[in-house]
């Protein structure tokens, strides 16, 4: 026998108060001589011994029921006992909605098997189980309406995201260690889809744990699947998206199943429209990935959605995969030269100029990227915020006042590009533009030091502007400012083959700063004549075009995170999912950030596109949500796994042919309160009328 509530035995020190007041009525009399006293000493005589027998049984009668009622109290629960009337059960079910629970299983899914059995197991519960209900992400409050449960079953939602089952049975248990009932019984009702038991001695670990003081059962839903084709990676080519001007699309598919396939097109969609012919892949063995090649272009000003679909399979979350990509009618790039030179050609602006625009000259005007120069002394009446991005070319000084408006226009979205050169002054960067505002992430180095022989950059692992290694170890570069690192943070995009900086990247507020130590013409290298520097440049400028829409395109479960205009602070929003224009929207406020407004939301569950409209804004912004891709393994537990697991819990397997009744049969353990308290009536009732027995005349 165990108590659920030990700490109230301590009312058993209550017996002893029948005890006390007994002593305390007896009281001492003084005997007096009294002659017509011994008349009476002989009925006294023959009543005493019957007076203390009764005393006695009261007194025990009484102190046996102060005894049951500290037992009632602290809730005594036998164990090998069932079916007693005030019994309690708690019970924590948690229903695996992960992407993979979407499988199509005949006409139903395996979230609509479990929800089946979610129902079965909340039948087998007796009326008035304290019941915690969770999703794969979410968890309810106990409750005890089984009728609110039972809707609650009904309303999981399916999601495109990976679950962490560990983090969801430390929620259930946590939830039924604050229940106090004699039976506690937790019900994991999963696919039993690997991924997510990824660390599996962990997770076996945790539930032998449990099931040290809980009830567990492992309910399995769904068939293994033997194929499953993904798109695996989705790759827009176009670093400056703009109107109507084609770009390459690039997407990766993948075969999970254990069945080669065959003929598998691929499909482009604009905007829901389809782009020209789909790509074939001739054959997909198990295990292998290829790749299809697609063209798009975007048909209009602001922001669209490029998808690439698969046909449906039995695991469809992953058959399509959407990106958002903003489209400009025009990039405007501000050039300010540092060294104009006696001729056009001399100038230092003359190949980035012709790096950013590379057309003739009479197609220029039609390019999408119109770069204008202005010389240091014309800065002033320059309005940056009509430029996507600012280029420094081997200006000697920054202006005081322009480093304060470059500092803001960097901060509220724009992009600088700094080239280093022969005129650069590095105190004047260091003291104005990385000590005073912190817009440069690194100082120049005062002491220029020129290499014994010439260098060659090669992209860092990580290679944020997906340069061609081969091309660019074609360029010599003959000089360069050293970069000294600080205590800011920046990334490497480019270094020397011995090691040393070349290129930096960081984040400014919503802007973005490059820093390149070397030339941007011919003085200090021969980049800007070799093949590499057109990408090169264009990727910079895409990188910070791309920056702006930081964050547009997330993973299932994760939180959107973008920045907007600091004037959007405090305005509400409402976020729409896209394939479902008939649901509502959720609700959300567009919080203040470093010089922006932040625009957060973590209910993007399901893969696809979404719509946010902000309150004041014409036009709302979209972003994409792709599933998760671990996910795409169709892989699930094996038999030995499933055996391991069934010697600390009970295994079930869950069909439309299952017996319902199966949940809680072997359910033992009863409390005894009930019968403790008609105990504790019964003791109360004898001890009124033995008391009013005993007090008669005699």
């Amino acid at each position: 026998m165990n108590f659920l509530n030990q700490a109230l035995l301590w009312g058993l020190a209550a017996v002893s108060l029948p005890v006390v007041i007994h002593l305390l009525n007896r009281r001492r009399f003084r005997k007096v001589p009294w002659a017509a006293m011994r008349f009476l000493k002989v009925s006294v005589e023959q009543n005493q011994r019957r007076m203390k027998l009764e005393d006695w049984i009261l007194l025990l009668v009484r102190c046996a029921m102060i005894a049951l009622l500290a037992f009632l109290m602290a809730r005594p629960v036998m164990e090998g006992l069932s079916g007693v009337p005030g019994s309690k059960v708690a019970a924590a079910i948690i229903v695996d909605n992960s992407a993979s629970m979407g499988t199509r299983e005949n006409e139903s899914t395996r979230l609509a098997r479990a929800q089946e059995a979610a129902h079965a197991i909340l039948s087998g519960l007796p009326g008035g189980t304290s019941v915690a209900l969770a999703g794969a992400f979410h968890a309810h409050e106990a409750s005890n309406d089984l009728a609110l449960v039972a809707s609650r079953i009904d309303e999981i939602s399916q999601t495109d995201r990976h679950a962490d089952l560990q983090q969801s049975l430390e929620v259930a248990a946590r939830s039924l260690k604050g229940q106090a009932a004699s039976v506690k019984e937790l019900y994991l009702v999963t696919d039993a889809h690997a991924p997510e038991w990824g660390n599996f001695a962990a997770l076996e670990a945790r539930l032998r744990d449990i099931a040290m003081g809980v009830k567990v059962h492992l309910v399995t839903v769904g068939a293994p699947v033997r194929s499953n084709l993904a798109i695996s990676s989705l790759r827009p080519a176009a670093t400056l998206p703009s109107v109507n001007q084609p770009f390459r699309v690039d997407v990766d598919v993948t075969n999970h199943g254990s069945v080669s396939m065959s003929a598998v097109p691929v499909k482009l969609l604009v905007d829901g429209q389809v782009e020209g012919e789909p790509w074939i892949i001739n054959e997909l063995k198990p295990g292998g990935s290829q790749s299809a090649t697609l063209y798009a272009s975007l048909p209009s000003p602001g922001y669209h959605r490029v998808t690439v679909m698969l046909e449906g399979d039995e695991m469809p979350f992953d058959d399509r995969r959407t990106v958002v990509m903003n489209a400009r009618e025009e990039v405007s790039v501000l050039l300010v030269d540092g060294d104009p030179g006696q001729e056009a050609r001399d100038s230092e602006t003359f190949f980035l100029r012709h790096a950013l625009a590379p057309v003739p000259e009479e197609e220029q005007a039609d390019y999408p990227v119109q770069p204008s120069i202005v010389s240091v002394s014309d800065l002033g009446g320059e309005n940056l915020d009509q430029h996507h991005a600012v280029v420094l070319a081997n200006v000697a000084d920054v202006p005081l006042g322009f480093a304060d408006r470059l500092a803001s226009y960097v901060e509220a979205g724009g992009g600088l590009i700094i080239f280093a050169g022969g005129n650069l002054r590095p105190e004047s960067y260091n003291t104005l533009l990385h000590r005073k505002h912190g817009l440069l992430p690194i100082t120049f180095s005062p002491d220029r030091v020129v290499p014994a022989e010439p260098r060659r950059a090669v992209p860092t692992e990580t290679n944020p502007l997906e340069l061609d290694g081969d091309l660019l170890a074609g360029v010599v570069f003959r000089d360069a400012l050293e970069l000294e690192a600080g205590d800011r943070e920046y990334r490497p995009a480019l270094r020397y083959d011995d090691g040393e900086l070349a290129l930096v990247e960081s984040e400014y507020g919503r802007g973005k700063v490059f820093v390149f130590n070397s030339s941007a013409d011919l003085e200090w290298n021969d980049f800007a004549i070799r093949p590499a520097f057109v990408p090169f440049v264009n990727r910079l400028l895409g990188r910070i075009i791309q920056n702006r829409e930081n964050g547009l395109n997330v993973e299932a479960g994760q939180t959107l995170r973008h920045r907007a205009s600091a004037a959007l602070a405090g305005r509400p929003a409402t976020v729409y999912e896209m394939r479902d224009p008939e649901a509502l929207g959720y609700l959300t406020t567009l919080s203040e950030g470093e010089g922006s407004s932040v625009l957060e939301f973590d209910r993007a569950d399901r893969a696809g596109a979404y719509q946010v409209a902000i309150e004041g804004e014409a036009e709302p912004v979209l972003f994409s949500v792709r599933p998760s891709e671990r996910e795409s393994n169709p892989e699930v537990l094996g038999s030995q796994q499933l055996e391991r697991l069934g010697a600390s819990v009970e295994l079930f397997r869950w069909d439309s042919d299952s017996n319902q009744g199966s949940f809680g049969k072997e359910r033992k353990g009863a409390e005894l309160w009930w019968p403790l308290l008609l105990v504790v009536i019964v003791f109360a009732g004898i001890e009124i009328v033995l008391a009013q027995w005993f007090s008669r005349s005699k």
